[in-house]
């Protein structure tokens, strides 16, 4: 059987477990456009049926075949997210930037369990990556612990994204984070065999991706150089065009 076949064969088995088909929201910009080969092919290689949404400073031809939500780039990143939110029409979704790229299958069990449960109403999101905690496994679920929302790929309500981000003012990204104070409600997957990766985060059992693929404009080769070397290659991109960390 040829590399394409077994492939297939891995999402077809994935798309008998999903259970459910959980939309996908991406955020981008046109500026990224050289990464999109690499995330979107990569994206569909590992979830090849779940609609995806893409949240883009304009529209544009290499996103034809996605859903393109257009945001106003002249306004800062929460209120980017209020313009994609306003036009989208899914009460539950799972949302990433472009440099989050998955690198291995994606666990269709635990996707269901966790989309299940924001479903409820018992917990408003779910990020798939584990970083540093002490805090112990949640009675709700004892795979997951609560945990700051943060901008990494979370399962997460509308209705939940529209409260957090009308809760500050226009912010960008990192002062976002920094502003989201409560977490009562909000959670991350702590399976506990997770691989340690960086200073503060471990590998996604879940969603395996790497957290993040691009640092400060360029590629982060620091602690992802095995995974991104075989990007590359496969993609056929120069690193050094962007630039490495």
């Amino acid at each position: 059987m040829d590399g394409k076949k077994w492939i297939m064969g891995k999402t077809n088995k994935f798309r008998n477990n999903m259970g459910v088909n959980v939309p996908i929201v991406v955020y981008t910009h046109t500026d990224m456009v050289d990464t999109w080969d690499m995330f979107f092919t990569q994206l569909k290689k590992y979830l090849p049926e779940n609609k995806i949404y893409v949240g883009v400073d304009k529209e544009h031809s290499d996103l034809s075949e996605y859903n393109q939500i257009t945001y106003d780039d002249t306004k800062e990143y929460t209120h980017r997210w209020k313009d994609i939110l306003s036009k989208l029409d899914e009460d539950i979704f799972l949302f990433l930037h472009e440099d989050m790229v998955l690198f291995d299958e994606v666990n269709s069990d635990y996707i269901k369990r966790y989309y299940n449960l924001v479903n409820s109403g018992k917990v408003d999101s779910i990020k798939m990556a584990y970083t540093n905690s002490t805090n112990p496994a949640s009675d709700i679920d004892n795979t997951l612990i609560q945990s700051a929302f943060s901008i990494q790929p979370t399962l997460i309500s509308k209705k939940s994204f529209v409260s957090l981000v009308e809760s500050v003012p226009p912010l960008n990204i990192w002062k976002f984070e920094e502003a989201i104070e409560s977490n009562d409600n909000h959670y991350m997957v702590r399976l506990g065999n997770e691989k340690q990766r960086g200073k503060y985060h471990c590998d996604s059992i879940v969603f395996p991706y790497i957290a993040t693929a691009i640092n400060k404009g360029k590629w982060n080769m620091s602690e992802y150089r095995e995974e991104l070397d075989k990007l590359f290659g496969e993609y056929n991109i120069n690193p050094f065009e962007r630039g490495i960390i």
